[in-house]
């Protein structure tokens, strides 16, 4: 089992501001081949691999491999646009999950989560736009 403090996410805060988190999100188990998010769908969470794999797979094909330590689903909570993804359990997912409605708090409680998030969201821009260069 993964910790915390081993979710990039989360990493080299404080045991307290750690124990916080901890309260505030949920386990979820989802078994192999489910689809845990569909692409286009609005989006209710924000979760935390613990333990398992899950495959990404964007709309215009792109697939990536979620891991123990990864997470999904901010974007949509972000911008209340819907998933940008569907996400599928490779294996049985032991997840770490947080409401939309807790979310923004969550963030505002907590800056150097919401600062990581941006940077995050920035790789990810940063990405895409390299691929779209590379195609055009």
């Amino acid at each position: 089992m993964i910790e915390l403090s081993a979710v990039s996410l989360f990493a080299g805060l404080p045991d307290k501001e750690l124990a916080a988190i901890g309260r505030s999100l949920t386990e979820i188990r989802q078994p192999a081949g489910r689809q845990v998010v569909m692409a286009g769908a609005t989006g209710a969470a924000f979760l935390v691999i613990l333990e398992g794999e899950a495959e990404v797979e964007l709309p215009g094909g792109g697939r990536r491999t979620l891991r123990p330590g990864d997470y999904y689903g901010e974007m949509a909570l972000i911008d209340e646009a819907g998933r940008s993804a569907t996400v599928t359990a490779k294996s049985d997912l032991r997840l770490l999950g947080m409401s939309k409605w807790e979310f923004k708090p969550f963030v505002g409680e907590h800056p150097e989560v919401a600062w990581r998030l941006l940077t995050t969201l920035t790789r990810r821009l940063r990405e895409a736009e390299t691929k779209l260069d590379s195609t055009g």
